[in-house]
């Protein structure tokens, strides 16, 4: 058993019902929507995103009620529906080593069993949530979007630097992780720990993000994707930016010109990521992850005492 899911035996119950109402909800009257429906839940991922939600929901209220599991569900399908279509602006080819939606039927089907997962969140907000839930769940899918935007953007820059990356990875990657957390404190009305579980899921899904982007610069990493794709996406992310900030100018100036071609061929972007794998970049992104775990760690010290906290603290644990 990995940690991870020794960490999942908190909420062994209430992810079985998480399970079966995400299966219903993947159906569909649409044979075709089906196929992608069982082909996603047959290739599912960790579960991260419900277990912030009911971890908090336990820390903050000592339950996990049926509510919170409605609500990890809406969680769960915009973070699938967002998935998607990154994955065909991405013109990515695999997710979680299996092929991706859009290389398997295309881009249309993707996007539109994108847009049918984005309309499932809303009608599970519109029977189940109340209206500070669906502020929080409304706000975070505009902060979602923007930061998909925002990553296009910096694609075309040639000066993006930390700050604008934290703000990325803060709307894309935290903003999600982050509103988890609180739905979790907020479903039975109770705000004593919302400002620090919300706090607690930015700085974790900044940690996360910052892991995720430091693993594709490693070789022996299996992380699903292939090794060096951020590169050939002309994803600027903080390996990156450590190692353009350590090397020298030429070799800088090289690498910035490369980012601007059309299309970056595989041994362009093997080099790069040679070079950051040998240079001190994945050691400071390390401390970055650091710190961000620690400021999470320190979020969580007002909560009472119970196996809900402790299953969140083990989450920061592990990277």
């Amino acid at each position: 058993m990995s940690e991870l899911e020794h960490i999942a035996t908190i909420v062994t119950q209430e992810l079985a019902a998480f399970e079966q109402e995400y299966a219903e909800q993947m159906h569909s009257s649409v044979e075709l929507a089906n196929n992608v429906g069982k082909y996603i839940t047959r290739h599912k991922g960790k579960l991260i995103r419900p277990l912030l939600t009911m971890l908090s929901a336990g820390a903050s209220n000592g339950t996990v009620d049926d509510h919170i599991v409605h609500m990890a569900v809406a969680l769960e399908l915009l973070h699938n529906s967002s998935l998607i279509h990154d994955d065909v602006v991405d013109n990515s080819n695999l997710r979680r080593g299996m092929p991706t939606i859009n290389s398997y039927l295309g881009n249309k089907v993707a996007v539109l069993c994108g847009d049918l997962y984005l309309a499932k969140v809303m009608s599970l907000l519109c029977a189940y949530a109340n209206t500070a839930e669906m502020a929080v769940i409304n706000r975070t899918a505009i902060e979602m979007s923007e930061g998909e935007l925002l990553q296009q953007q910096t694609c075309r820059i040639t000066n993006l630097d930390e700050a604008n990356y934290i703000v990325t990875i803060d709307k894309k990657t935290a903003s999600l992780m982050a509103a988890c957390c609180e739905i979790g404190s907020i479903s039975k009305n109770n705000t004593d720990y919302t400002k620090q579980l919300k706090e607690f899921g930015m700085h974790y899904g900044r940690a996360f993000q910052m892991h995720d982007d430091m693993l594709d610069y490693m070789p022996m990493a299996n992380t699903g994707k292939p090794y060096g794709n951020d590169i050939q996406e002309k994803k600027i992310t903080l390996p990156l930016l450590c190692f353009l900030r350590q090397t020298s100018e030429s070799r800088r100036n090289a690498i910035m010109e490369i980012l601007q071609q059309n299309t970056i061929d595989e041994i362009a972007a093997t080099q790069i990521v040679a070079e950051v794998a040998d240079s001190e970049a994945l050691h400071e992104v390390q401390e970055h992850i650091d710190i961000e775990s620690a400021l999470a760690l320190e979020q969580l010290s007002i909560l009472p005492p119970s196996k809900y906290k402790n299953g969140l603290q083990a989450m920061i644990q592990l990277l």
